[in-house]
């Protein structure tokens, strides 16, 4: 079977969630090393087909994909506005101009801010973060992604309006719940538009761009505050002003951008879908739009029959929100943990301390210079995605995600262990031990943030993928908005002052989380949606994702031993 054959033309009787009238299966064939992988049932049976596109290398796929690569790197750079203002709020506290401005304790000659006043600022933007993916995928949902992104950048204007205007530190408070709101809102939609614009192939590779923009912005962050920090520290509002820039790039970006295809199927907007699948795509050799389109539309119909046998046809606003109790139960509850377990497992395992709150932490600890020590982190930040960019297509999604959650739970360890020696001859060895270990800490927990990104993107269904990334990430920001609130009264040295022993804290709460991590994660990689649906249905286990021969790859294979001049688009 060719894949420029019209979808119209292929054809066989449906028996099973996963099948359609439409496409031939042309045999059992098996895979390679057939007797060493579990394998499904072979059944004379038709499949949501794979593309033979998807069994291109990672190379040829990248070079031949560039235009959508591009497009998914460019809608990327809003995790670069993310992360500049999540580290700008979260450690622009130590500058003196600021605490000068917003101090509202002297408790030894010296204005500070209060716990109190932290843990209110870092609740309100967890709570901000939590609102914006708990709504915004309504929005995505019903008018479109690019609309979401419109809707959130809006929502950033009147975060940064407020931080620019603020001179009391209940106005921050307003600034910390809309720029929460929309860095949320960014988290979860930028990742899900780009799994849906991204081949298969190459998908978990670039959505780690995500991430490499993300940390662009922290390092951007880092250094403004180091420049601040020498040449004004008195004049934090120059620091506040350069996010207009950021925020004027992002409006260029979302004007930018196509619609995604997927949406567009979902919404039966077709001549709208293939137009945005050829602006990405429409170029490439042996590439025919309508017989790809004709895929992503076979799997939004059969997720959509699902869907209305579930819960009947639509019927407004309420009846969806009502029908989000999908997320929950069945196969989408377990999509739904898979999706919200990273990010529940990171925010457990201390990312406040050194995301949060990573200058404040440096004063606990005795680093002589908060910001260069923000400054580093960000490197290490950059060093570990990139890492985890080559790693997550090679070694896999899972792999990497349990690496990170061992090291970040060792980290924990050793930097907590080292808070208890006390020897004044080993001061200077215990901080270079201190900086090392935090650093690792930092590598490590990035790693399982990173491979969050993509798990909430691509755990859930293409009907309910926005939704389900929503809802999930709003559960780990849940979580964090606990440690957001405490974390400040943990280290500072006139409440708990539990110092660098905090870490023993983290590491006992999260050590049922690592364990539970290695029978709960499963390794999307290298999967199509409908794939990813058929090993979900049939529950294969999460440790055997990897390994698991699909109906979908059987097919295709049979399909190339029929008509081996297929396998030609697959040649440079």
């Amino acid at each position: 079977m060719s894949p420029t054959t019209p979808p119209e033309q292929q054809r066989v009787p449906r028996s099973s969630p996963l099948l359609t009238d439409e496409i031939e299966v042309l045999g059992n064939g098996t895979g390679p090393d057939a007797g060493d992988i579990e394998k499904p049932p072979l059944e004379d049976e038709g499949v949501v087909m794979r593309s033979p596109f998807d069994d291109m290398s990672f190379v040829r796929t990248f070079k031949v994909f560039w235009k959508a690569e591009l497009i998914a790197f460019i809608a990327a750079f809003s995790a670069a506005a993310d992360g500049y203002q999540i580290l700008m709020t979260g450690s622009i506290i130590a500058n003196k101009g600021f605490i000068a401005q917003f101090g509202t304790q002297i408790p030894k000659g010296s204005l500070i801010l209060s716990a109190q006043v932290l843990a209110i600022w870092g609740g309100v933007q967890s709570l901000g973060q939590g609102m914006g993916m708990l709504s915004t995928h309504f929005i995505a949902d019903r008018y479109g992604r690019r609309f979401g992104f419109l809707w959130l950048w809006l929502v950033l204007v009147g975060g940064v309006l407020c931080e620019t205007l603020a001179r009391d530190w209940k106005v921050w408070v307003a600034a910390k719940l809309l720029s929460g709101y929309a860095v949320g809102s960014v988290q979860f939609l930028t990742t899900s538009y780009m799994t849906e614009l991204l081949p298969m192939r190459t998908r978990g590779s670039l959505l780690i761009t995500y991430t490499i923009w993300y940390d662009l912005g922290q390092l951007a962050a880092s250094i403004a505050l180091k420049v601040l920090e020498d040449k004004a520290p008195h004049n934090y509002l120059n620091l506040i002003y350069t996010e207009w820039a950021m925020i004027g790039i992002m409006l260029v970006v979302y004007l930018y951008i196509p619609e995604s295809p997927w949406w567009c199927a979902n919404r039966d907007q077709h001549e709208r879908g293939r137009a945005a699948l050829t602006r990405l795509n429409g170029g490439i050799k042996g590439y025919d739009v309508d017989f790809h389109y004709g895929l992503i539309k076979k799997t939004v119909g059969l997720e959509r029959e699902a869907a209305a046998q579930l819960h009947g046809p639509s019927k407004g606003f309420w009846h969806e929100v009502w029908s989000l109790r999908e997320l929950f139960i069945g196969v989408n509850g377990f999509r739904t943990l898979v999706a919200f377990f990273p990010p529940a497992t990171q925010q457990i395992s201390g990312l406040a301390v050194l995301s949060n709150y990573a200058s404040y932490f440096a004063q606990v600890a005795g680093f002589a210079d908060p910001f260069m020590f923000t400054v580093l982190l960000s490197l290490v930040s950059i060093g570990s995605t990139i890492v985890a960019f080559f790693m997550t297509d090679f070694v896999g999604r899972r792999a990497t995600f349990l690496f990170g959650v061992v090291g970040t739970w060792s980290c924990l360890m050793i930097v907590g262990g080292l808070g208890l020696i006390k020897a004044p001859s080993l001061a200077d060895n215990k901080l270079t031990a201190k900086l090392f270990f935090a650093l690792v800490w930092r590598m490590v927990s990035d790693l399982e943030g990173t491979l969050g990104r993509s798990f909430a993107a691509e755990a859930g269904s293409s009907r309910l993928r926005v939704k389900t990334a929503g809802v999930s990430s709003a559960g780990g920001v849940a979580v964090g908005v606990l440690f957001s609130s405490t974390v400040p009264y943990m280290l500072n040295t006139t409440e708990a002052n539990w110092g660098l022993k905090t870490c023993f804290f983290f590491a006992g709460i999260s050590l049922p989380m690592c364990i539970a991590a290695f029978f709960v994660i499963p390794d999307t990689s290298k999967r199509t949606a409908a794939e990813l649906d058929e090993m979900f249905e049939k529950k294969v286990k999460p440790w055997r994702f990897r390994g698991y021969v699909t109906e979908a790859q059987l097919a295709l294979e049979a399909s190339k031993q029929r008509n081996p001049g297929d396998a030609n688009v697959l040649e440079g």
